[in-house]
C-alpha cells in the first residue's frame, strides 16, 4: 500500500497534539484520516477528515475504528483537571483498549504521543 493511502486513526484529534498531527499529515498529502475524540472537533480541517466523537474507553468504538486503520496515532488523554479515576480509566484503560485492538487487527504501526501532563 502506498504511504499516502494509509488509513490513519488519530485519537485525541481535537486536542493540541492531535490537531497538529492532522494538519501535518494533511500538508504531507495524507487523505484517509480519522479523528476520534470525546471533545467536539471545531477546526477548519473537519471537511478534510472523518470525525468520530467517541471515547477510547468504549471498546466497541475502538475496535471498529482500529479495524479500519493501518496506523494508529494515539494522542488521547484525560486532562489534568479530571478526577484520578477518569485519568486512570482513560490513560491506562483506554490505551489498553487501543493496544489490544491493534494486536487483534494487526495494525501496521502504533504511535503513542504524550506530554508532561501525565506527570
Amino acid at each position: 500500500m502506498e504511504e499516502k493511502n494509509l488509513r490513519i486513526l488519530i485519537t485525541g484529534g481535537a486536542g493540541f497534539f492531535g490537531i497538529n498531527v492532522i494538519r501535518h499529515l494533511l500538508k504531507k498529502g495524507f487523505r484517509s484520516l480519522t479523528s476520534l475524540d470525546i471533545a467536539a472537533f471545531d477546526y477548519p480541517e473537519k471537511k478534510d477528515i472523518t470525525v468520530v466523537t467517541g471515547d477510547i474507553r468504549d471498546r466497541e468504538t475502538v475496535d471498529r475504528l482500529v479495524s479500519q486503520a493501518d496506523v494508529v496515532i494515539h494522542a488521547a488523554a484525560a486532562l489534568p483537571r479530571c478526577t484520578v479515576e477518569e485519568i486512570r480509566s482513560t490513560d491506562v484503560g483506554g490505551t489498553r483498549h487501543l493496544l489490544e485492538a491493534g494486536m487483534r487487527h494487526e495494525t501496521k504501526r502504533f504511535v503513542f504521543i504524550s506530554s508532561t501532563a501525565v506527570y
